[in-house]
């Protein structure tokens, strides 16, 4: 009867300790040395050309894991520089220069899903790409470009 309780406390610790490695120490490792790419985590300012002139219209807040992003951005100003508040979720991914996100509403306002593709630059401050997403007053497929700066803290 001891062999039988010893053995079923035996496996409850061996589950557990599946459970910690797959859950934190193996992500953590994977992260951390064997990822060996650009770093993108960390917020970034949203800059739009409007009429000629580069305009920062809100920020986002990338976190990476391994070549896995996930982030969340606020917007400040809409694309007809009217004020906004507005937030959405991201997730995607990024392989060599190039990141890859798709975006939507995070509160389901409107539906709003749209993609990011950016190149990293050499400086690896400086995001530049393009979002196309449906623009509701043109109703259709808009593409334009954007740029991300990285926010020194």
């Amino acid at each position: 009867m001891l062999n039988f309780i010893l053995g079923i406390i035996t496996s409850l610790i061996a589950t557990g300790l599946i459970a910690l490695v797959k859950k934190f120490a193996w992500p953590t490792f994977r992260d951390k040395c064997l990822y060996k790419g650009i770093r993108v985590e960390g917020k970034w300012d949203i800059i739009e050309i409007r009429n000629g002139k580069s305009v920062n219209v809100g920020n986002i807040e990338l976190t990476q894991h391994g070549r896995l992003i996930t982030g969340i951005s606020s917007r400040t100003k809409t694309r007809d520089g009217k004020r906004s508040d507005r937030s959405f979720k991201y997730h995607g991914s990024i392989d060599g220069h190039q990141v890859t996100l798709i975006f939507e509403d995070k509160r389901g306002v409107g539906f709003d899903t749209g993609t990011y593709v950016f190149t990293v630059l050499n400086d690896s401050k400086t995001m530049v790409g393009m979002t196309t997403f449906h623009g509701k007053t043109e109703n259709k497929i808009v593409s334009e470009p954007r740029t991300l700066k990285k926010i020194v803290s």
